[in-house]
């Protein structure tokens, strides 16, 4: 699965301007292009909240639409059920009516299994803001794997979609990427408590999905406290 990334920082000021001081909020928006191999299945993640001015943007039917990817016909995709410890039924593609046999959301951090039933490459677009400041990812379930992704555009070693982005694990937590020629996960790295890190360098593109298990007896509430420099 390879990626690209744009991003543009768009600095609005906000029209409070005093004798005191002059607030300004800044604002990131970019696309990231995800490219999925023909006929494998591969993990995927939204980096980017399609949601601004723009009801239901952070759902498939939005996200992994023909305009933006050209969707081949057959191609679907499923999430992942912690509490069953397998994937939901997937929701197809159809060729012919371009839709989706259901919808689902996947907000920023969100992962899903997508299988591209066609014979050439497929390349989605997500396109949205850069989620900053504090941002609720989600609970990862305890001793429960979970399919999940960096909920920021940035891509590199396995600590900057995770410990970088406010994901805090716990000693014999691991993290699985999956490997689409071979048709399953790679072989997993796991979080050290005693050495606080991860056992190997394993790289995680932006928008590239991870399987996640919570080794606690607890649940792990992640959330992301990012701000883009």
């Amino acid at each position: 699965m390879r990626t690209k990334l744009v991003l543009t920082a768009a600095v609005l000021a906000a029209g409070l301007a005093t004798s005191m001081a002059q607030v300004y909020s800044l604002n990131v928006v970019g696309y990231v292009n995800v490219t999925l191999p023909a006929g494998q299945f591969a993990a995927v993640a939204n980096p980017l909240d399609a949601s601004v001015g723009l009801p239901g943007g952070n759902d498939i039917t939005n996200l992994f639409s023909s305009a933006a990817g050209n969707i081949a016909g057959g191609s679907s995709l499923a999430t992942f059920n912690s509490a069953a410890n397998d994937y939901d039924p997937s929701i197809a593609y159809s060729g012919k009516s371009s839709t989706w046999a259901g919808n689902f959301a996947m907000p920023p951090g969100k992962g899903a299994l997508y299988f591209n039933a066609g014979g050439a490459d497929t390349v989605v677009t997500f396109v949205g803001e850069v989620k900053q400041g504090t941002y609720n990812v989600g609970t990862l379930p305890a001793q429960a794997f979970a399919l999940v992704g960096s909920p920021v555009p940035i891509g590199g070693v396995i600590q900057n979609s995770t410990t970088a982005v406010g994901l805090v694990p716990s000693g014999g937590d691991t993290v699985a990427t999956f490997n689409s020629a071979a048709n399953d996960w790679s072989a997993s790295v796991a979080w050290s408590a005693k050495g606080s890190a991860w056992s190997g360098a394993l790289p995680i593109n932006a928008g590239q999905g991870f399987l996640y298990f919570n080794a606690s007896a607890g649940a792990n509430t992640w959330v992301s406290n990012f701000t883009v420099q």
